[in-house]
């Protein structure tokens, strides 16, 4: 009986000794390769978690301007969560009326204080969508805005929306009018209407728009949303 515990303590380390050995042999394994793993992937996962080190907790703040292909479903917050999701500490305000152009908010005081005394990082300019137009109008207030978002030392992100879910052959008209302003004032594009039209190509299973045919659904939205954020997140990265 004396030896009893003594044969739990020599198997007890006996199991040990073994279970060191396997953990070094999987250890030298993956060093030399004798596991078939995709090192581009290990490499990206650890410059994300990185990235994520660098920015946890940095202050970014994000103003949206527009109507309601800025507001439905919320899509300002859903690029804050992304922005909070990849460690920034990211705050969102949004002015945005129904049917309204870049133009009317121009006309707006609380507009002009907002952009000049908000302190934001980034001012996302969305314009009137549906119709569509007339360009020089909407260059004008995008001229307009982005002198003060620039005095305020902020970034300008031109929002380019999508076509009418029966009107495809009219995004061609958006596509080129939002790079044309974006490449003039030297804002960032978001565009969102060029991806919108290729991702409801390749997932025709989900459903891009509200019953009206024109505002985003939720997955819409949530489409919009990562396509701003990818837009300043790789703005950031080059900070």
């Amino acid at each position: 009986m004396l030896l009893f515990p003594c044969v739990i303590r020599n198997t007890i380390e006996c199991a040990f000794h073994e279970y060191s050995i396997v953990a070094n042999r999987i250890v030298d394994a993956f060093r030399c390769g004798g596991f078939d793993l995709d090192c581009a992937t290990i490499e990206k996962k650890e410059a994300a978690e990185f990235a994520g080190r660098k920015t946890m907790g940095k202050k970014l703040r994000l103003l949206f301007i527009g109507n309601s292909h800025t507001y439905y479903n919320d899509m300002p917050l859903m690029a804050a969560k992304k922005a909070r999701a990849a460690g920034y500490d990211c705050e969102v305000t949004m002015i945005a009326h129904g049917g309204w152009f870049l133009a009317q908010h121009v006309a707006e005081p609380d507009v002009r204080f907002d952009i000049l005394f908000g302190n934001y990082d980034y001012v996302i300019l969305q314009e009137h969508a549906h119709p569509f137009g007339p360009e020089e109008k909407f260059f004008e207030a995008a001229r307009k805005l982005n002198a003060w978002i620039r005095e305020a030392n902020s970034t300008p992100v031109i929002y380019m929306t999508w076509a009418m879910k029966e009107e495809e052959a009219v995004q061609p008209r958006m596509t080129k009018a939002h790079r044309e302003i974006a490449e003039e004032i030297d804002a960032l594009l978001a565009p969102v209407g060029e991806e919108w039209w290729q991702y409801k190509k390749n997932h025709p299973e989900i459903e891009m728009y509200a019953e009206d045919g024109a505002h985003a659904s939720p997955a819409g939205s949530d489409l919009a949303a990562s396509c701003i954020w990818e837009t300043i997140r790789a703005d950031l990265e080059k900070k």
